[in-house]
């Protein structure tokens, strides 16, 4: 269970702040509900059920600054995956947010950045669903970790695609 005043996150949303617990009635059945705060998302709030395993599935605690440095420094090490079928990686990669698990989404991430790295060379461009999926997960992770960090979001995010690119040359010489 959460408190009233944590910092968590919300897959999709980002850091949230758990502004209050409270309970709503449809059809003579009370639920109890988070009302949540996106720290980046000044006019959203969110009602998140407190026993729906689904909507709490996508409800993290925030990583500790050692848990942030250490998924940021094994970025380089992290292996690759790529789907070729379209529909399949979409759906996978959905889940992948969906999850919330940080160092599945950085490799969802590094693998997309591969990718499109490797397509550039060719003259071709990314996948729409690809490049949003990309989009999200940088999201996600800098929101978080820059957070966490106190950092600048801009330039974790440079750091993050920097460390992502240098090791796809590193790659690419050997």
């Amino acid at each position: 269970m959460f408190e009233i005043g944590q910092v968590v996150v919300y897959t999709t949303y980002g850091v949230c702040k758990i502004n209050s617990v409270t309970s709503m009635s449809f059809s003579g059945q009370t639920i109890d509900y988070y009302i949540l705060k996106p720290l980046k998302e000044a006019k959203t709030e969110l009602t998140v059920p407190i026993d729906n395993p689904i909507t709490l599935a996508r409800l993290h605690e925030l990583l500790t600054k050692d848990e942030v440095s250490d998924l940021l420094e094994g970025i380089p090490g992290m292996d690759t995956f790529w789907i070729e079928n379209d529909n399949l990686r979409k759906k996978e990669f959905s889940e992948i947010i969906k999850r919330g698990n940080r160092k599945e989404t950085i490799k969802m991430l590094k693998s997309i950045r591969y990718h499109q790295l490797s397509l550039r060379n060719k003259a071709r461009k990314l996948h729409a669903v690809d490049e949003q999926a990309m989009k999200e997960a940088f999201k996600l992770i800098v929101d978080e970790f820059s957070y966490v960090l106190d950092a600048n979001p801009l330039e974790l995010r440079d750091k993050i695609d920097n460390d992502i690119l240098t090791s796809y040359e590193e790659k690419e010489l050997d």
